[in-house]
């Protein structure tokens, strides 16, 4: 037996010896036995006799290291693998000769069970960093200006700047909690899924006139075929994916420019598409722009925490639909909804 096997692997393998010479040798006097109720004549010598047991027992070997070798040492492999697992090293891999599949089979379910929680162990260190980033450059800012407040020689001017920029900063805090705390929910699949008839295009006009503060104080027109369309979804959760889009295509415009929005009603499924003007996106932005916390516009000029897209593409996903997006640098960029009827 390999010397480096635990106690508890070494019991094991000898109750199977065991066993086994017990069973060949039940097996033989079941023969003779069975021999003798038939009147068949047999003589059998008492070195005959032990013959048959030392074959037994070695047959009875020979099995227990076969079995041993094909199921046995890949579960002690496995077994070492689970510890390192449990405690924490998400880069180990099991892999055997064995050629039953059900032990390849079993080896390639628990790597792929490693690789995802080591991804999943990767997100989750990543997601703490990006959130303790995002929650520290308001509170420093809020920090910052309170302090600059209790100097008694400001100007009513400069207190009503500060003040605003506390604000600022208090609402974006309060946007990243409500955002971090809405994008739990969906990935728990904790918001209750709650489907009803309504319309489309209706929700979409409405989306557009709640950011009419935002869009006409650039002097943003918009473009607008809707479809008619009564479509069946979680009217909520969809209000969010369209509010963010626009909002996202306001921002990125320049003044005086115009967005495209079209909702298209097809046979089997309907086209929601918002098209903007403004600096757009390179492709590697674009196979990006969906992670969490990831932000195109490096340098934060615009106010964001990279989020919003993020929860757009889970919501989508949670009404079977799928979003893609199309931009260049300087070309602006379409987002387009494709939402199963």
């Amino acid at each position: 037996m390999d010397k480096k096997m635990s106690p508890r692997m070494r019991v094991y393998y000898s109750l199977i010896v065991v066993i086994i010479i017990l069973f060949s040798g039940a097996m033989v006097t079941g023969v003779l036995f069975l021999c003798d109720m038939l009147g068949v004549n047999y003589h059998l010598s008492f070195t005959t006799l032990v013959s048959i047991f030392v074959v037994a027992a070695v047959a009875g070997g020979m099995v227990s290291i076969f079995v041993g070798r094909r199921v046995l040492a890949p579960m002690v492999k496995l077994s070492k693998a689970s510890t390192q697992v449990a405690r924490g090293d998400f880069t180990v891999t099991v892999s055997d000769s064995s050629k039953l599949e059900e032990v390849q089979t079993t080896f390639r379910n628990f790597n792929a069970m490693v690789r995802e929680l080591g991804s999943i162990a990767t997100l989750s260190n990543d997601f703490v960093a990006n959130v303790s980033h995002e929650f520290k450059t308001p509170l420093t800012a809020i920090e910052g200006y309170a302090m600059l407040l209790q100097d008694p020689g400001l100007s009513e001017a400069e207190r009503q700047e500060y003040l605003e920029m506390i604000l600022s900063s208090v609402h974006r805090l309060t946007t990243l909690t409500g955002n971090i705390l809405m994008l739990s929910k969906i990935e728990n699949k904790s918001i209750a899924e709650q489907y009803k008839d309504f319309r489309l295009d209706e929700q979409l006009r409405q989306a557009v006139v709640a950011l009419a503060p935002e869009w006409s104080e650039k002097g943003i027109t918009f473009d607008a075929v809707l479809d008619p369309v009564s479509f069946r979804g979680c009217e909520g959760l969809l209000t969010h994916v369209w509010s963010n889009l626009l909002s996202n295509a306001v921002k990125f415009s320049e003044p005086g420019q115009e967005i495209q929005l079209r909702l298209l009603d097809q046979k089997e499924c309907v086209v929601v598409s918002v098209s903007d003007h403004g600096c757009g996106m390179t492709e590697d932005v674009c196979q990006r722009i969906f992670e969490k916390f990831y932000q195109g516009d490096t340098s934060h000029k615009s106010e964001g925490n990279g989020l919003g897209l993020a929860l757009v593409k889970r919501i989508v996903e949670l009404s079977d639909g799928v979003i893609e997006v199309q931009s260049a640098p300087g070309k602006g960029s379409t987002f387009r909804v494709i939402l199963p009827k």
